[in-house]
């Protein structure tokens, strides 16, 4: 559990959090982890042609909603193009989209090309399902943003379950089905 100071400032600040912030968030629960800040980036495709010294799996992030206003951050592998349809029936929901970059800003408090697990921080109220590739499963170190997209945290696979924990926002770690070729 999260040192009492931070968890108050957590659950007392109604601001959204910025990079600032959710770094400090990381260092106060003694999260270990090194960011590298670069280029902006707004896709996986810019993202790759980063020559990164921080190392880890560098992931695609996903805001998808269904109809019923639910709404999923999904994690998968760099590669990856999900099958949307395989993916609303392993969350047990009818049809999947991408939600909107005011959703986004709305939800999480991040612009286009930020998104991450780090973003949940800003979901106070627990609107947002965080949903996790299997496939990454085995991954020991992960690069997300925190919070923009000129910065990568590499954070271990224990780092982000404690993270994920002190913000009271666990994931869910499902296989997620792929578009076949």
């Amino acid at each position: 559990m999260l040192p009492g100071p931070v968890y108050f400032w957590i659950k007392t600040n109604h601001a959204m959090l910025g990079k600032d912030e959710v770094l400090k968030l990381l260092e106060e629960g003694e999260i270990p982890f090194s960011c590298e800040e670069h280029d902006s980036v707004l896709n996986m495709a810019a993202s790759e042609m980063l020559a990164l010294s921080v190392m880890g799996a560098r992931c695609k992030n996903l805001l998808l909603q269904d109809k019923k206003g639910n709404y999923f951050l999904v994690v998968t592998t760099a590669s990856k193009s999900l099958d949307l349809a395989g993916v609303a029936e392993t969350l047990g929901s009818k049809r999947l989209s991408f939600a909107s970059t005011d959703k986004l800003f709305e939800l999480l408090g991040i612009r286009t090309g930020a998104l991450s697990p780090l973003a949940l921080a800003n979901d106070e109220a627990k609107r947002v399902r965080l949903v996790i590739d299997a496939e990454l499963s085995g991954e020991e170190t992960f690069l997300f943003h925190p919070l923009e997209n000129n910065a990568s945290v590499s954070l271990t696979r224990s780092g982000l379950d404690t993270f994920l924990c002190n913000i009271g926002h666990p994931a869910d770690w499902l296989p997620l089905a792929a578009k076949s070729d």
